[in-house]
């Protein structure tokens, strides 16, 4: 056997299976004489073993443990991303969520299984964090997707959005003028001044980011799609950023996106044309948040396209249609009355409309 000099050597030498089999047992069951803070990493990371007896022994002797010592154990030690990672995965109390949420060296990934999945306590803290946010806003998804979120949460993910893509939009008007950095300069100096901003190797994740409307439009683009496939795994902030600097053909492709804060993207992009709105109004592809989106700028409703792309489109939540439904034509209420694919409810009013101005 290896002479270890050092509680980290012997701890090293455990992890990478350089001591008899027993020593590695004794430690998955804690009876190893080191200090107690190592013997808890060192339980956590057996708990992933190759061996499935040491894995599930690891795993037994961590649910033993008073969640108060993980606790006190998370507060006052460094630990790595992965051990924080898999502290949450053989633990769910709420308080050492909490912790892990609070941890300097928690990763993105981290952050956004306990966004996706945490209690309000997790949710209210993961939210606050605005920097962490700011370098992923794949955590805002996140935490809408959760089925505990909190009204006041989903509040302020709302607000964070929309501040966000306001944000975006004065950046890249004055990056135009000359008179401001990029956000990746807006990052750098935030992490010159000691600002946590964290890049660490990818850990699992529970769940999967791919944005399915952007890629099947990009997967309709025949002999095209070449040039845009790079869109499908862009970030979301990377999306974003395309959608407000973008083409016209990007915001064609990006508007189909499923995340809210890309297709406020596209809508709020200087570059964008009424022509585009048009189209964006009577697509059948897109989310009902894009429509809604349509709806509530005054500018775009003075165009009288546009409101008949929104009634005639299927996709249009009946509440809107209803409201834009008297502002059609004769001749457009006719057609709306004899459209088998809109709503029966709008249909009929179409039918009320078109009598009583004949």
């Amino acid at each position: 056997m290896a002479r270890f000099e050092t509680t980290s050597e012997l701890l090293a030498g455990i992890l990478e299976g350089q001591v008899p089999r027993q020593v590695r047992l004794f430690a998955a069951q804690g009876l190893l004489p080191i200090p107690r803070e190592d013997l808890f990493r060192l339980q956590v990371m057996l708990s992933t073993d190759p061996d499935d007896e040491l894995a599930e022994v690891s795993k037994s002797s961590v649910a033993e443990v008073e969640a108060e010592s993980i606790v006190d154990w998370l507060k006052n030690y460094d630990l790595e991303p992965m051990v924080l990672d898999l502290v949450i995965r053989l633990r769910e109390e709420e308080t050492i969520w909490v912790e892990v949420a609070r941890h300097a060296e928690v990763s993105d990934e981290t952050i956004r299984i306990l966004a996706k999945n945490g209690p309000a306590m997790v949710q209210d803290i993961v939210i606050t964090n605005q920097v962490r946010i700011f370098g992923c806003l794949e955590i805002l998804d996140d935490l809408r997707n959760n089925t505990r979120v909190t009204e006041s949460v989903l509040r302020r993910v709302q607000e964070f959005e929309h501040e966000f893509i306001e944000k975006a939009i004065a950046a890249e008007e004055a990056i135009a003028a000359g008179e401001a950095p990029t956000i990746e300069d807006a990052l750098e100096s935030l992490r010159l001044i000691g600002a946590h901003i964290p890049e660490l190797e990818r850990l699992p994740y529970l769940g999967s980011d791919e944005d399915a409307g952007v890629r099947d439009a990009v997967g309709k683009l025949g002999g095209k799609q070449s040039t845009f496939a790079r869109l499908v795994n862009m970030s979301i902030k990377d999306k974003v950023m395309c959608a407000l600097k973008g083409s016209r053909d990007e915001r064609a492709i990006l508007i189909n996106s499923r995340n809210r804060l890309v297709v406020r993207g596209v809508l709020g992009s200087p570059k964008l044309s009424d022509s585009e709105v048009e189209v964006f109004a009577g697509l059948r592809t897109v989310d009902s948040e894009v429509l809604r989106v349509i709806y509530r700028n005054p500018r775009w409703m003075r165009r009288y396209q546009v409101v008949w792309q929104l009634v005639s489109n299927p996709k249009t939540p009946v509440d809107l249609g209803m409201r834009l439904i008297n502002r059609l034509n004769v001749r457009d209420l006719k057609r709306i009355s004899t459209s088998r694919n809109i709503n029966p409810v709008i249909r009929r009013t179409a039918v009320s409309f078109a009598e009583r101005r004949r």
